[in-house]
Order: structure tokens, then C-alpha cells, then sequence
């Protein structure tokens, strides 16, 4: 790989699908009749994903900003 950027972008990538197959299975076999229901799952059986891709989400948020303060300059 060129740099360090794709490098940390080739792990984050893996770590999304590795979370996204981990569930894939679990998410077909429950089936949510309603929205608290929906709540209920995704802050008890799926927290840990939920959380993972929280703090991605925030991450990519604050790289988008610094991308962009960069170019400012």
C-alpha cells in the first residue's frame, strides 16, 4: 500500500465487513413486529456493532473535517 491512510482505510474496511457478516446471520432469524422492539434488540443483542459503527461514524465525520480544514488553508 502507498501510504498509511489506505492502510488504516484497508483495516477499517475489513472491521466493517467482519462486523456486518458477524450479524448478517442473527438479523434474518429475528424479525422486530414493532418499533420498541427494534430498540429493544439493537441495545441488547446487537450493542456491540451498534456501538462500533457509532464510533466509525464519528470518526469519519471528524476526518471529513479535517480533510476540509485542510484544503481551506
Amino acid at each position: 500500500m502507498k501510504n498509511k491512510a489506505q492502510k488504516i482505510a484497508a483495516i477499517v474496511f475489513i472491521i466493517v465487513i467482519g462486523i456486518n457478516l458477524l450479524t448478517i446471520n442473527k438479523s434474518f432469524a429475528i424479525k422486530p413486529q414493532d418499533i420498541t422492539d427494534i430498540g429493544t434488540l439493537l441495545f441488547s443483542t446487537y450493542i456491540v456493532p451498534f456501538e462500533l459503527l457509532s464510533v466509525l461514524l464519528v470518526a469519519s465525520i471528524i476526518g471529513v473535517m479535517y480533510i476540509v480544514e485542510d484544503d481551506e488553508k
